[in-house]
């Protein structure tokens, strides 16, 4: 007889060990369909198999070795938007993000390429490691673009760039807040480090010197370590648990070695993902609304009155993952002027859902269309988001310029010192 390969027992399966986590989730699912209704590719298509329920069924057949994968079973799967709107109405507790990671990554083991996960396509990970990824290089790309846009060549830019050219902003942010003097300061309260992400430099670079503007104005020295780098969000949710993971702990090396032991994030996405940094490196993560609104009363500068009509955007990483829906109206409302809008339909996903919107973008438009016919309705002065990929998706379909909130808090701050 044969012994055991000793090679198999230090190297187990992939897929096996994936299968076993993904079976102790999808058993939690009682498939009462509860769920179902609050699905937003469910409600484009209202097929089974595009809802929750019927994504777990499917992984369950794979991991049981019932169901083969094909192509069609991979875009059931693949399409999911990851927003989770399903596990706030769970009556069982059902970890599905976790489950629909693992799902992909268990497709991304697959031998065919039909079945893999469709960031796993060579050209979306180029894309991907090559330029949505890199700082710079987008933030390089997004400056020409701004160019063009300025010249009147906004229309020409978008069409030459493709699939990326679709989810281009027609209108783009052209003022920055202006930096606290230095000799304005108030006493130093503590270092904090600021997470900027792959946008930072980019399409969120308007709101990351306005996250910086208010930091400092609130008594914070912002560290912001050039080496840096991307969250891993796309990695996670693209079928590659073990890069997101290296991505996370580059950057809590990157924050530890500046001597910060919290990290301020400019986004909801970018938070969601690095938030598992608290428990495995004492990191204490938080997205750049909930940290100003943490501040003592006694800490706030001066604001000055905006007289801004303001529509609301809520992304699902705030709402359902972060579990704060209130966070960006709440500090908004310590805004004197405002007049706060909602826009319609703010529990379901926009359709952005980081690569989504390029993988998919027949299906991110569609659920974006009634969020955009709610601005057109409200007819705002300016639209918030404080995740930039919605901000984005929404500024494509909208000739509305979309802020972060942190923008509009800046922007009082600035204008309460002139």
């Amino acid at each position: 007889m044969n012994s055991p390969d000793p090679s198999a027992r230090a190297h187990p399966n992939p897929s096996a060990t994936l299968d076993q986590a993904i079976q102790s989730d999808a058993l939690d699912c009682v498939m009462c369909g509860i769920c179902v209704p609050h699905c937003p590719t469910f409600s484009l298509t209202h097929n089974e198999a595009d809802g929750p329920r019927g994504r777990i069924s499917l992984l369950l057949g794979i991991s049981q070795g019932g169901l083969t994968p094909d192509a069609d079973v991979s875009r059931h799967l693949d399409t999911c938007l990851t927003c989770r709107a399903c596990e706030t109405v769970c009556p069982s507790g059902v970890a599905y993000g976790r489950l629909i990671d693992n799902g992909r990554a268990r497709l991304a083991h697959e031998s065919a390429p039909a079945t893999r996960p469709q960031a796993e396509a060579r050209v979306w990970r180029l894309l991907r490691d090559q330029l949505l990824t890199r700082r710079r290089r987008l933030g390089t790309a997004w400056q020409a673009y701004r160019v063009m846009q300025r010249l009147g060549l906004g229309g020409v830019a978008r069409r030459l760039a493709g699939p990326i050219g679709r989810a281009l902003p027609r209108q783009l942010t052209h003022t920055t807040p202006q930096q606290t003097p230095s000799h304005e300061l108030p006493p130093s309260r503590g270092r904090v480090g600021l997470f900027i992400g792959c946008t930072g430099a980019a399409m969120n670079a308007p709101a990351v010197a306005a996250a910086r503007a208010a930091i400092t104005a609130f008594g914070y020295q912002p560290v912001i370590p050039g080496d840096q780098g991307c969250c891993g969000a796309m990695h996670a949710h693209g079928g590659e648990p073990d890069a997101a993971s290296q991505q996370r702990e580059r950057n809590a090396a990157v924050f530890k070695a500046v001597g910060v032991d919290e990290v301020i994030v400019v986004g909801t996405a970018c938070t969601a993902e690095l938030t598992a940094l608290q428990a495995s490196h004492g990191l204490k993560v938080r997205e750049i609304t909930e940290w100003l609104l943490g501040r003592e009363p006694e800490e706030w500068p001066r604001l000055a009155r905006l007289d801004h009509r303001v529509a609301l955007h809520t992304p699902c990483s705030q709402r359902n993952h972060l579990a704060q829906p209130d966070a960006s109206r709440r500090l908004l409302e310590s805004i004197p002027g405002l007049e706060l809008l909602e826009i319609d339909g703010n529990a379901r996903c926009c359709g952005a859902a980081g690569m989504q919107v390029l993988l998919y973008p027949e299906q991110a438009e569609r659920l974006r269309e009634p969020k955009l016919e709610s601005i057109e309705r409200l007819a705002p002065d300016v639209v918030v988001s404080a995740n930039v990929g919605c901000a984005t998706h929404l500024a494509a379909g909208a000739n509305q310029v979309v802020k972060q909130p942190v923008e509009l808090l800046a922007e009082s701050i600035a204008a309460a010192k002139d």
